[in-house]
């Protein structure tokens, strides 16, 4: 019978013999109830890259690894983050790394403050407790918290229950670039600074596509008039500006206090039963610049459904060959709902009579049904 021994720590274990018992239980990852304790045991034959948090090290064995014994899912305090506001981008990332094969990465209730970029890999499931997993970013701007670790690919991803804080002016929560047939299930956005996005989309012809959002908050720094933020940035490409996001579903969640709720350069795109409040324009629908002198123009998008709130323009239309189909739930303090070059080619269904202009339904585009025998 195999005895089992603990340790108080990793770097305990990494100065344990193997020889003493082949299962230890370790306590603590740098102190006893830190929460990256575990049960290890001794594979001699390993040559596993050591990661300080699934994978140790033996110091005076170059064969040989201990392994963790459960290693599902992957918990960021195994590698030594401790949710207390302290630096946690080097747990953060070793966690994403050893899920780099297909898995998910478990952020527990905690304050972790995240300074770089954090790369995930095609499959992997990042997975919070709610608004009390809460992640700061303070990285450089014209970067996100999350992103792709490969960009230029399309791969799957699936974010739940996190809480992000972008405090750096001109950076974002999600790089949505290389992310297509991925989930957002109940993320909650804060954007602490100017110039901020809360996901940020340029198109590269084939992400982001095909992503769903469901339950997704943002909420901005205040000053909507000026702040420059975005909750939902589906831009173009910064190259040749004429990709877009395509075919993306945006249903519930809470937006307000930003710039703009959804800036849409793409098609095919839907948004439907969103709460958005106190935002100078709630929906704008524009075209890729590089695409304004084409022969052949245009977006296609969907409202539906969707509650505003003091939202001064509630869809806005910057070119008359982006259709808008809208039908809003209910608008109220607005100074116009359709802000637009042509009501020619769109359909808008407010709940208001229609006496005030700035309030008036409007169908202009007709569909010829042929019923059979008729």
């Amino acid at each position: 019978m195999e005895h089992l021994f603990s340790v108080q720590s990793l770097d305990e274990l990494s100065a344990a013999m193997p020889e003493a018992g082949a299962t230890v239980y370790v306590v603590g990852h740098s102190k006893p109830g830190d929460g990256g304790g575990g049960m290890f045991q001794w594979m001699p034959m390993s040559n596993s890259p050591a990661n300080n948090g699934t994978v140790v090290a033996c110091q005076d064995k170059e064969q040989g690894r201990w392994h963790r014994v459960e290693d599902y899912p992957i918990n960021v305090k195994w590698f030594g983050a401790k949710g207390d506001g302290a630096n946690s981008t080097v747990a953060f990332q070793a966690a994403l790394d050893a899920a780099s094969g297909g898995g998910t990465v478990q952020i527990p209730t905690g304050q972790y403050l995240i300074d770089k970029p954090l790369r995930v890999y095609q499959g992997t499931t990042v997975l919070g407790d709610g608004l009390l997993s809460l992640v700061a970013y303070v990285g450089e701007k014209d970067t996100g918290c999350f992103q792709s670790a490969t960009p230029t690919k399309a791969c799957a991803f699936h974010f739940s229950r996190i809480n992000v804080e972008v405090k750096t002016q001109g950076a974002w929560g999600i790089d949505l670039r290389g992310m297509s047939f991925s989930r957002f299930d109940h993320i909650s956005i804060h954007l602490r600074k100017q110039l901020t996005s809360g996901y940020y989309g340029p198109s590269d012809g084939q992400t982001p596509y095909y992503n769903v959002f469901t339950g997704c908050h943002v909420a901005g720094p205040g000053n909507e008039d000026t702040n420059g933020c975005v909750a939902f940035n589906f831009t173009f490409d910064t190259d040749i500006k004429r990709l877009a996001p395509n075919a993306n579903q945006v249903l519930g969640g809470h937006i307000n206090s930003v710039q703009t709720a959804v800036a849409c350069f793409g098609t095919g795109n839907v948004f439907y039963g969103q709460v958005i409040e106190q935002c100078r324009n709630g929906y704008v629908f524009g075209l890729p610049h590089g695409r304004l002198q084409d022969t052949s123009t245009g977006t296609v998008n969907c409202v539906a459904g969707c509650y505003t709130e003091y939202v001064k323009r509630v869809i806005v239309q910057e070119h008359e060959t982006c259709v808008v189909n809208a039908e809003l739930t209910h608008t109220t303090g607005y100074e116009t709902v359709f802000h637009g070059k042509t009501k020619k080619n769109s359909i808008v269904l407010t709940t208001h009579d229609g006496r005030l202009e700035a309030s008036r339904s409007f169908i202009n585009r007709m569909i010829e049904v042929q019923v059979d025998g008729q």
